[in-house]
């Protein structure tokens, strides 16, 4: 923000001749720095609307992660998650070098915050996965993950540079402040869990902590569990404990 606010002051400054001369004398920096300060918000929020709709639609190429057991729809979905860091990557280098720290930790969460949300979504709406298809989809909520560590280590408080991986505080940090990442993570580990093991972890409420709905949960169960006397207890566990 503070590059844009001199951008504007550069160009004040270089035309202010051309201003009638009552107005010249009249308006100084004082007066111009609230609009300038305004400016560069809007332009900022202009920015981020344009980074998460650019993102979008890199997602929209994953076709809702169907059918990643398929070799050609796995890598339409894994080239989606490649564009969608390398858009991010982008971002971070520009954003990180021009704007103020608290202003760049909010701005990018912004965007993540939309991102993880959306993917998590996608693959969550699936409503029946192959045993195959769970790893794939493990896969590339990992590999998203593994080519964000730079990011995800640019907004840790106090990180000075000099950490290059993420340690088990980091992540707790991240999680306080990106709740969608938090869940996109859970996601991974659910693609991996056995039938009870996702239903103790609906009554322990973990997944409720994470961000997971019992209508979410249940979908999910029906669209990788076939149904059975088990399945239908479980469901029936998770239907009956509150969130």
């Amino acid at each position: 923000m503070q590059c844009f606010l001199l951008t504007f002051l550069d160009a004040f400054f270089q035309y202010r001749a051309d201003f009638p001369s009552d107005l010249q004398k009249q308006v100084v920096f004082v007066d111009l720095a609230p609009i300038f300060s305004q400016m560069a918000d809007a332009i900022l929020r202009r920015q981020i609307q344009l980074t998460v709709d650019t993102i979008s639609e890199a997602i929209d190429g994953a076709e809702g992660f169907q059918n990643t057991h398929q070799p050609q729809h796995y890598e339409s979905a894994k080239f989606s998650i490649e564009q969608v860091v390398f858009i991010l990557e982008k971002i971070r280098i520009m954003w990180e070098s021009i704007l103020p720290r608290s202003i760049y930790r909010k701005s990018m969460c912004n965007v993540l915050g939309s991102v993880f949300s959306r993917i998590t979504r996608d693959m969550l709406l699936i409503d029946d996965m192959a045993a195959e298809e769970t790893l794939q989809l493990q896969g590339l909520i990992h590999l998203a993950l593994e080519n964000l560590s730079s990011l995800f280590l640019s907004l840790v408080e106090n990180n000075d540079g000099s950490t290059k991986f993420l340690d088990h505080d980091a992540w707790i940090q991240l999680d306080g402040i990106l709740p969608s990442l938090k869940k996109f993570r859970k996601l991974a580990e659910l693609l991996d869990m056995s039938l009870k093991s996702i239903t103790s972890c609906w009554e322990s409420g973990d997944l409720v902590r994470c961000g997971f709905t019992s209508s979410e949960v249940q979908n999910f169960i029906k669209a990788i569990f076939a149904d059975s006397p088990l399945r239908k207890e479980c469901l029936g566990w998770i239907v009956r404990t509150p969130a």
